[in-house]
């Protein structure tokens, strides 16, 4: 005899009150808490020249933001990390999935992407600088350089261990070429593709402020490298910080539309069933 559990549909409100208050979110604080109060105590004891205090960062930073810099330096950074990231993506993926598919283009590439995988990219900035000058076209670059390699690889290994045994089935059942890639491989190798995704995010921001720091121009790394300059920790501080806001948030923005993208499909899927 079947036996139906009625499941208990709550508000969204209650939900996220619930996510808010739960356990782990008040061990989160409290370490957080912890954190600012041993940093506050270890900066105004050492002092601002060698760690800046949290009073001193706040300060920092309302002036970063009333004079208008801090905008300036993060949206010429993010302009820059999209602009790479994105040619990465479109890169990565591609070369990533004609490597899965076909093994002779896994066999001539493979070479080539693991140089390019263990190359330290901050090497190569020197040369970006000489060739390319010091415009927006070498952190692009170098955007790329770091993010690409990953992307590549995350997505060859997903479209290498799609099950054979979906693709007969896909096969049995008439699915043409296209329909084969789209329906079964692509989505089965989705999890990696994204994971990948999400590991270049976060190397396409640390490759950015790499070459802003040795550019030391324009952008958060140019901020960081002049304040240093001038002995200004609580700047660099205010600047750290805002780079990891945008390398968090970036991530999160690829997570948002993974799950997005997953979601839509599944709902497709369902109608169609």
């Amino acid at each position: 005899m079947a036996t139906y559990v009625e499941r208990e549909v709550l508000p969204r409100s209650t939900v996220m009150r619930r996510s808010i208050l739960s356990r782990d979110r008040l061990f989160q604080i409290v370490f957080v808490v912890l954190f600012l109060g041993v940093w506050q105590f270890v900066g105004k004891r050492e002092g601002d020249f060698f760690l800046a205090p949290p009073t001193s960062v706040v300060g920092a930073a309302g002036d970063a933001i009333s004079s208008g810099e801090i905008w300036d330096a993060a949206s010429s950074t993010a302009v820059g990390i999209v602009a790479g990231f994105a040619i990465a993506a479109i890169v990565g993926v591609a070369v990533g999935t004609l490597m899965g598919t076909y093994r002779a283009a896994a066999t001539t590439l493979n070479p080539f992407v693991s140089a390019g995988y263990v190359i330290p990219e901050a090497a190569l900035v020197p040369l970006l600088i000489i060739w390319f000058g010091l415009g927006v076209t070498p952190r692009i670059i170098a955007v790329f350089l770091f993010a690409v390699f990953e992307i590549t690889v995350s997505t060859y290994a997903g479209v290498r261990n799609v099950d054979s045994s979906l693709s007969e089935v896909a096969r049995s059942f008439g699915a043409s070429r296209l329909q084969l890639f789209r329906r079964v491989v692509l989505m089965a190798a989705l999890p990696y593709i994204f994971a990948g995704l999400r590991m270049g995010a976060a190397r396409a921001v640390k490759g950015m402020v790499v070459a802003e720091l040795l550019f030391a121009a324009t952008g958060i790394g140019g901020e960081i490298q002049k304040a240093a300059n001038a002995y200004r920790t609580d700047k660099v501080m205010v600047y750290v910080i805002v780079i990891t806001v945008m390398g968090i948030a970036f991530a999160g923005l690829v997570q948002a539309v993974e799950r997005w993208w997953m979601r839509s499909w599944h709902d497709q899927y369902a109608e169609r069933s």
